[in-house]
């Protein structure tokens, strides 16, 4: 494993999921204040998945025929471009081209994954991918509560709550910029053939793949109304939170940050002793369950000691359901086709991660915070009822004497 080159790559795609991590959550607030209805704060909040659905193949060809860095600098540049934009965003129109721009930028982890491919052997492999989630998990526990900060000290002054966040962001971003520019290698193989088939999401061929094995169809549903609950919660608990509680920016960020602490503790060491004593089904079920207690409970509290009571469900079935389902996946894909389906699992995710916030804005409008969860509550419902009836293949043991998973 070339050690300096994936430092590096880790050190940039962490800098630039910090500014990620300072947008995101935020972003419900931001757009409330421009006087968005719920569906208008669902569609601002989903684009970026949308963008990263669509523009995450284009940078994954685009890096097998140009190289993976010059990718990586191209897309560092439009996510430091669409943070800088948020930040001098002060109109709806500016702030939802602010974040068109950054999920065209944003869709460049697929291009980063490929890097580590091709520097590292077959056997580190794993751990070298874990760097990319590594990156996400702290990028994302420290994004938020430096963006409350931000804003709060910005607030304080007579500034926009979105500038000082914003600009941070966007110079972490042109941070991660120069790191690649002067720093990161070419990692692309010479004499590597780029790839000229369709991308898992537009291959008809994929989708009949994935339907005609009912294992893997039950998995991706149960995926996909997953992330669709979990992304409709990021928007609508942002909003129950500032409309019953008078939750400030800042506030949101410490609620944010105990909600990735949790996951992160569960996931970072946690999660494969779980998964080895109980298997992924079980750890399936109980994620939808506290999903499900939690999103039920949501409307009935007015203090906040158990809103963080009911976040603390609310991250034990993030923690424990989307890698999970994940593994069950590579699990249940032909041997051959591993790959392309993890491709078509993430772009489901994408798919789901856009509808999500959309649907949850336009039931938060028409049924208030009960619609919202009540709905949500009904996604990780059926998305449990999916999980029971799952029965994933044994393990079996090869002439080489390890237990693997039959293709």
């Amino acid at each position: 494993m070339k050690k300096a080159s994936l430092l590096v790559l880790f050190l940039t795609v962490f800098i630039d999921l910090i500014g990620f991590g300072m947008v995101i959550p935020f972003l419900s607030f931001y757009a409330r204040e421009y006087g968005a209805s719920g569906v208008v704060v669902g569609a601002v909040v989903g684009v970026y998945s949308i963008m990263q659905f669509f523009v995450a193949p284009v940078w994954g060809r685009l890096s097998d025929r140009i190289g993976r860095r010059p990718v990586l600098l191209i897309s560092l540049a439009a996510s430091c471009a669409g943070y800088l934009l948020f930040a001098f965003s002060r109109s709806l129109t500016v702030l939802f081209l602010s974040r068109i721009i950054a999920g065209a930028g944003g869709a460049n982890i697929g291009t980063a994954q490929a890097y580590i491919s091709d520097v590292t052997s077959p056997q580190d492999r794993a751990r070298g991918m874990g760097l990319i989630g590594a990156a996400f998990g702290l990028g994302f526990i420290l994004g938020p509560p430096l963006s409350g900060i931000l804003s709060a000290v910005g607030t304080s002054r007579g500034l926009h709550g979105n500038l000082l966040p914003g600009l941070v962001a966007g110079g972490l971003s042109f941070v991660a910029l120069m790191l690649g520019v002067f720093v990161l290698a070419e990692s692309k193989p010479a004499d590597l053939k780029p790839r000229s088939g369709i991308a898992p999401q537009f291959d008809p061929r994929m989708w009949r793949e994935m339907t005609s094995h009912p294992l893997l169809a039950a998995v991706m549903s149960g995926l996909f109304l997953t992330l669709l609950a979990v992304a409709g919660m990021e928007t609508s608990v942002t909003l129950h939170a500032r409309d019953r509680f008078n939750f400030t920016q800042l506030d949101m960020a410490y609620l944010f940050l105990f909600m990735g602490i949790v996951v992160a503790g569960i996931q970072g060491g946690l999660i494969g002793k779980f998964s080895k004593a109980v298997g992924e089904k079980t750890l399936i079920v109980i994620g939808a369950v506290s999903f499900t207690i939690a999103f039920v409970a949501v409307p009935t509290i007015f203090r906040v000691p158990l809103l963080y009571a009911v976040a603390f469900f609310i991250a034990i079935g993030q923690a424990l359901t989307y890698p999970s389902l994940t593994s069950l996946v590579s699990k249940a894909a032909p041997a051959n086709e591993r790959g392309s389906m993890l491709g078509l699992s993430t772009s489901i995710g994408s798919l789901a991660r856009f509808l999500g916030p959309i649907i949850s804005g336009f039931l938060y409008d028409r049924a208030g915070v009960g619609g919202a969860f009540y709905g949500a509550a009904l996604l990780t419902a059926a998305a449990l009822l999916i999980a029971l009836t799952l029965h994933p293949p044994e393990l079996v043991v090869a002439e080489s004497g390890v237990e693997e998973w039959p293709s």
